[in-house]
């Protein structure tokens, strides 16, 4: 190729496949031995592009005892590793990683002010509904979702937003107590509490969250009561099984605040404990804590 010959000579297979330090043939096999193979270029553009315009991959990389694929980049505002899918709407991904029996993507950093992992839907919508995707998917299969370490005083999970939500029984387990809907307790108890204006009777009536008080037995509850606007010496309050607050006997247009605590009767202790998901839950929730602990070394 005289002049025009390159670093890389790349020519059309005719016979065997090249042997070391012959050049590249196209359509058959390439065994550089124990050689490597080094191509470097100084231009603005890309230095190897490999396409497939059928249905076979753009490019394979396989390494039998180091990384299957080892990049990076010198420059601080560039990206390691860049991977797009410009298809459709559809079941595929920008980057996908099996770990088999190792984890799937390990990623990490050494700077405190970037994340290890940053993920941003790019979407928008104008409804204010939102749709059915988002910032991070996890689906722990039979193992937790999500695990989150942090030093002691530093939040574990910041969550930003107008709803926490938790599908199931919206019961939140802690080492030592329990979170339950917008009321916490240690153990099964469950607190409500709120404020009631008083009628000209001094009467008045309020109803506890509906969803919440289904979980809850409420028989025989501790009800208490206190005046807010003024002494009223003859104030009272009961609370039915349906979760109706009645007080009565106070002055006539005063406010009043109230406490009620019932006991959970969902499925967690509805059934003897040791029978349940709930116990082996928990227990399982403990255990990990430990494990992540004693992986920080604490």
């Amino acid at each position: 190729m005289g002049a025009a010959a390159s670093a890389v000579t790349v020519v059309t297979a005719t016979g065997a496949e090249a042997a070391p330090g012959q050049p590249i043939l196209q359509g058959l096999s390439n065994n550089a031995g124990t050689a490597g193979t080094t191509l470097i270029s100084a231009g603005s553009g890309i230095t190897l592009t490999v396409r497939n315009n059928g249905a076979g991959a753009g490019a394979f990389f396989f390494a039998q005892n180091n990384n299957g694929f080892a990049g990076g980049t010198g420059a601080g505002s560039k990206y390691g590793l860049s991977a797009a899918n410009t298809g459709s709407a559809s079941s595929g991904a920008g980057m996908a990683a099996s770990g088999i029996n190792n984890t799937g993507v390990l990623a990490n950093t050494a700077n405190v002010d970037r994340y290890a992992v940053e993920a941003t839907n790019l979407s928008t919508t104008s409804s204010g509904d939102g749709g059915a995707g988002g910032g991070i998917w996890a689906d722990g299969g039979d193992g937790v979702g999500i695990a989150a370490l942090s030093p002691i005083g530093v939040p574990a999970v910041v969550s930003i937003g107008d709803t926490y939500y938790i599908e199931g029984h919206e019961v939140v387990l802690t080492l030592s107590s329990v979170v339950y809907g917008v009321t916490s307790a240690n153990g099964p108890e469950v607190t409500f509490s709120g404020q009631i204006t008083l009628n000209g009777s001094g009467a008045g009536a309020a109803t506890l969250d509906a969803a919440t008080v289904a979980d809850v037995d409420l028989t025989e509850p501790v009800s208490l009561v206190s005046p807010i606007t003024g002494p009223m010496p003859n104030l009272w309050i009961s609370t039915s099984p349906a979760g109706v607050v009645s007080v009565a006997g106070g002055a006539a247009g005063g406010t009043v605040s109230y406490r009620v605590i019932g006991v959970r009767n969902d499925w967690s202790i509805a059934l003897d404990a040791a029978d349940t998901k709930a116990k082996r839950t928990t227990a399982r929730a403990k255990s990990l804590a430990t494990a992540l602990l004693k992986r920080a070394g604490r």
